[in-house]
């Protein structure tokens, strides 16, 4: 079997040439063709090994010289610069790789060795050895990235004569066979020919190579092969997808041996998620939702970041709707008085998730003072939309949900109604870190009050559609045409005055363009960061824009 560590195979192989079979059927020591073929395997053993890699002093040593002069003294110093074309040098941190007049420099003085075969092949080699070494993630879109690439064209270019010259003299080492085989390791597409394998949980190949290669556990070829196994799942056909998925999921959460660093763990989850937003079919997958939060953050909550990391719609409202849906279930499941008595009521909610654009879960003194395993798992997920009920009753909680203009707010326990409200006409503040059951959530004169009675839900149903088609524009005062004062034909002073307090509370910027015809911009870009002044904004007319903030003409 392969090893990953050089001393295991050394130790396996010794076992092996010391074994019984292996030492009862060698020829006599002294015997002419033994001593001949033991030579001739100690050659192949050491042009296979190579010279020792060159001390760190050494090549920065090396290095110093070449940066300053573009000239080597000898073959062995240029021998030491190829090992280190992507080291960095003194504390200013230079590279070779880096400058581009250095870099085509040293492929010049690699060339002029051609003559010489041995010192060729070191050369070559020790740039092979800088290729697998550079920090690809580190260089994206970088000067040197670009002469990375053509490196890898310089040594693609000449592997066919390297390999001819080791042919003739019989001598062609482990490493440059074993480069022969992978000479995909110089494509554009290095890695995709062990994505099948890995799929299969075989690492065999990969590993092999990478030993017969030198090539590092950091190197940049692991992190292109473990992504070249996510990109062939998320490009598979649906049932296959779906076959794969958890061990993408297991790769992306750390779960195996073969781990990817935290950058292409978030690009590898941002595939998944964009490709099974593309089945036919995706129920609720709650290990890819829960991995969507841990490496990428809430689509509902973190909107931004979110769509600077996957940016694809369909993926972010699938996603969304799955977090929504779970906190839902959260709340008539844990937070309700009778979890299994209220089934009615959660079925109900479900089915309005799509139309629920925020919610808030206001809970009371029990559900935050409540220190098991589910409750504070229950906290972690609402952070952020949680708040403090004042209520006399302890176990009381509540829900609060904006559905286009309309604020309902449902109570954990039983006996209560739901309240529903316009929400120009929601006196309290959605902003606030507590509410009071009676002063701020049961506004009876302000709100309309729905019972569980009987068949409630058609009930619902009839009175939440009515006050969606007759939601009411907010009062306000004569048109005004003072700019200074902010005004507008369809804005009132006094709206005006009160957007920009909140405005001004809460950080966030305005321009206003309508002088020149344009429009009255609030920068709100996250509407979810200042809830009341979102829902002011809306209720008042203005339209929202994804990256820029609400606006409103006129």
């Amino acid at each position: 079997m392969p090893y990953r560590r050089p001393i295991d195979a050394l130790q396996a192989r010794l076992a092996e040439a010391m074994s019984e079979a292996q030492v009862f059927r060698a020829l006599e020591w002294g015997h002419p063709r033994a001593m001949t073929q033991a030579l001739r395997e100690l050659r192949h053993g050491l042009v296979d090994v190579g010279e020792v890699a060159p001390s760190k002093d050494q090549v920065q040593a090396s290095l110093r010289r070449f940066g300053a002069t573009q000239r080597v003294e000898n073959f062995t110093e240029l021998k030491y610069v190829c090992h280190g074309i992507t080291v960095p040098v003194g504390d200013e941190r230079w590279r070779v790789i880096d400058n581009g007049p250095l870099f085509n420099r040293l492929l010049t003085l690699v060339d002029e060795q051609q003559g010489r075969p041995k010192q060729y092949r070191r050369c070559y080699q020790g740039l092979l050895h800088g290729f697998f070494g550079f920090d690809r993630r580190a260089s994206a879109a970088s000067p040197a990235q670009v002469n990375w690439t053509t490196l890898r064209g310089f040594l693609d270019s000449r592997l066919d004569r390297l390999v001819q010259s080791a042919n003739r003299r019989g001598l062609c080492p482990t490493w440059l066979g074993a480069l022969v085989d992978h000479r995909n390791l110089l494509t554009d597409n290095p890695c995709r020919r062990y994505a099948d394998a890995l799929i299969q949980g075989n690492t065999d190949e990969l590993r092999k190579v990478c030993a017969d290669l030198g090539i590092a556990n950091s190197s940049w070829v692991w992190d292109e092969a473990l992504m070249a196994y996510v990109r062939t799942v998320c490009e598979a056909e649906d049932r296959a997808f779906h076959d794969r998925l958890s061990g993408v999921l297991q790769l992306v959460n750390g779960r195996l041996d073969l781990k990817l660093p935290e950058t292409l763990a978030k690009r590898a989850t941002a595939m998944t998620v964009v490709r099974y937003a593309r089945c036919g079919e995706r129920p609720e997958h709650q290990s890819l939702r829960d991995t969507c939060l841990a490496r990428i953050g809430n689509p509902w909550m973190q909107r931004v970041a979110w769509d600077a990391a996957v940016g694809d719609e369909p993926a972010r409202k699938m996603v969304e709707g799955w977090i929504k849906r779970r906190l839902i279930r959260d709340f008539f499941e844990h937070l309700a008085a009778d979890g299994t008595a209220d089934r009615r009521r959660l079925e109900y909610w479900l089915k309005w998730e799509p139309q629920i654009s925020q919610m808030w879960f206001v809970l009371g003194r029990d559900a935050w003072r409540d220190r098991s395993a589910t409750f504070q798992a229950l906290r972690k997920r609402m952070e952020g939309q949680a708040r403090e009920l004042v209520d006399s009753d302890d176990g009381n909680n509540a829900f609060i949900m904006q559905i286009g203009d309309l604020i309902a707010i449902e109570f954990g326990k039983t006996n209560n109604a739901c309240f529903v409200y316009h929400a120009a006409n929601f006196k309290a503040d959605l902003d606030a870190p507590r509410f009071d059951t009676n002063r701020d959530l049961k506004q009876r004169l302000n709100g309309e009050r729905l019972t569980h009675n009987g068949a409630w839900e058609w009930k619902f149903d009839e009175s939440l559609k009515s006050m969606l088609r007759s939601t009411p524009s907010p009062q306000r005062q004569q048109p005004a045409t003072d700019i200074r004062s902010g005004a507008s034909p369809s804005l009132s002073a006094a709206d005006f005055r009160e957007i920009a307090k909140l405005c001004a509370d809460n950080s966030v910027g305005w321009e206003d363009n309508r002088r020149h015809g344009g429009a009255l911009w609030i920068l709100l870009t996250e509407p979810k960061r200042v809830p009341r002044l979102s829902v002011m904004l809306r209720s008042l007319g203005f339209n929202y824009k994804e990256g820029r903030g609400f606006w409103i003409k006129g």
